[in-house]
């Protein structure tokens, strides 16, 4: 990354447009008949999102899958199953509870990312992160203390997306190192054919209506798979390689108040006061925890690069 790309407008305009496609995953979600398991949602949109990937493997007649080595193959394909389970306990929290609580709890994956780097990998956490860290787990504790006391009904799909929030810092974590050495044709087909599998077999496992699908469902299902999985992830990944990573890290937390408002629009659902304060101080902590991470590790990298 050199100062012409870093100042130019083409990364920050695509993190824009990335900001918006992730925030409607959740709005996609909803909009989807609510007599469709959300394990069916989410397997049909995983198989739509690994199809988007098979031209960019054609141009080289699946080269680079065909030389991957057995290891590789087989901790992609544990990644993929822990990519898969976080989209069926997130999908099914949107439908549980209002969507700014889901999109928030799933969100603090990055939390997680750290919390799990320090116990599994011995990665060094800064004072700031452990401040963060802190400040967001005060966050979500208020959040789900009052939701529990007087919106009782919402408290499964809290916990649903806090657990898909964990499991998204696992997919992060585990994925973090596979990644450098694949490209990213291969390994996002891979990862999201093997999720798309884990959440069929859990299809069938549960005896979920899976066919026929309405057409509109059909509909839904492909532009989840472009909108935020093509133009979202795909695009944040794009613009890694020209900005630091702590700008790009710091939009994810646009994905709560952009699917809010969405929300607010197109379901006239506002937040309870109690995601409203517990999310401010949940999205504050995880703000504070990436900015330190991200500099700290961008700081090791230019020591290491010199």
């Amino acid at each position: 990354m050199n100062k012409n790309d870093e100042n130019s407008i083409l990364p920050y305009f695509s993190l824009i447009i990335a900001m918006v496609a992730i925030s409607f995953s959740a709005i996609f979600i909803r909009w989807v008949d609510k007599d469709i398991s959300p394990l069916v949602v989410g397997a049909y949109r995983q198989t739509f999102a690994s199809f988007i990937f098979i031209p960019f493997l054609m141009k080289d007649n699946f080269s680079e899958i065909k030389t991957l080595k057995r290891t590789s193959v087989t901790q992609m394909s544990l990644v993929g199953i822990v990519l898969g389970l976080h989209f069926g306990f997130f999908i099914s929290s949107v439908t549980m509870t209002s969507v700014a609580a889901a999109t928030l709890l799933a969100t603090s994956h990055p939390l997680f990312v750290v919390f799990f780097g320090w116990l599994l990998l011995k990665e060094r956490v800064s004072q700031k992160s452990q401040i963060g860290i802190l400040l967001s787990f005060i966050g979500i504790l208020i959040l789900f203390s009052g939701e529990l006391i007087y919106y009782s009904g919402s408290s499964q799909g809290n916990l649903f997306a806090l657990i898909s929030g964990i499991l998204a810092g696992i997919y992060f974590l585990a994925g973090r190192t596979i990644r450098s050495s694949i490209s990213l044709p291969t390994y996002a087909f891979i990862i999201y054919s093997i999720s798309a599998i884990t959440l069929w077999f859990s299809v069938f496992l549960t005896h979920a209506d899976y066919y026929p699908i309405p057409r509109r469902d059909i509909g839904i299902f492909l532009l989840m798979a472009f909108v935020p999985t093509l133009l979202g992830h795909t695009l944040h990944n794009w613009a890694l390689g020209y900005l630091p990573a702590y700008i790009v890290s710091v939009t994810l937390l646009a994905e709560p108040f952009g699917a809010s408002l969405l929300a607010w629009h197109f379901f006239d659902e506002l937040p309870t006061i109690w995601v409203i304060i517990g999310g401010a101080i949940c999205l504050v902590g995880i703000f504070i925890t990436l900015i330190s991470k991200s500099k700290s590790q961008e700081t090791i990298s230019t020591v290491q690069d010199s």
